[in-house]
Formats: C-alpha cells, sequence, structure tokens
C-alpha cells in the first residue's frame, strides 16, 4: 500500500475520513461477529461512528479556516 492511496495532499480530510470511518466499521464488525455485542447495537454503533468522524472532520475544517483566516497576508 502507497502513502498516496492513505492520505492524498489534494483532498486530506476526506481520505482521513473514509480511513478512519473504515476502521471504525472493522472494529464493529469483528465485536459483532465475536458476539461482543448484537446486531441491533451494531447497527446503531456504525451509525453513531460515521456521524462522529464526520463531525470531527467539520470541527477540523473551521479551525484550520479559522487560523487561515488570521495567518493570511493582504497581496
Amino acid at each position: 500500500m502507497s502513502a498516496k492511496a492513505f492520505y492524498d495532499k489534494a483532498v486530506p480530510t476526506r481520505n482521513l475520513v473514509t480511513t478512519i470511518t473504515g476502521i471504525v466499521t472493522l472494529v464493529v464488525t469483528i465485536l459483532g461477529a465475536s458476539g461482543v455485542i448484537t446486531l441491533d447495537q451494531q447497527t446503531e454503533l456504525q451509525g453513531h461512528a460515521v456521524t462522529i468522524v464526520e463531525a470531527g472532520a467539520l470541527i477540523w475544517g473551521a479551525v484550520t479556516s479559522i487560523i487561515l483566516m488570521f495567518k493570511a497576508k493582504d497581496a
């Protein structure tokens, strides 16, 4: 696996969100398959996990935007 497939500088947020969502989905699937959580809990947990990851990406974008507003220099 190349580093570009994991993290592309052109679209850093989407690649990172996809990777984190995939990892969370894998962990939840393994927990469901091993019987640690039920299928109902698995479905609910996956929905919440995706929401949390996407909210984190939005917060990251907002913080980055605020930083860039104050860091920018007039031409």
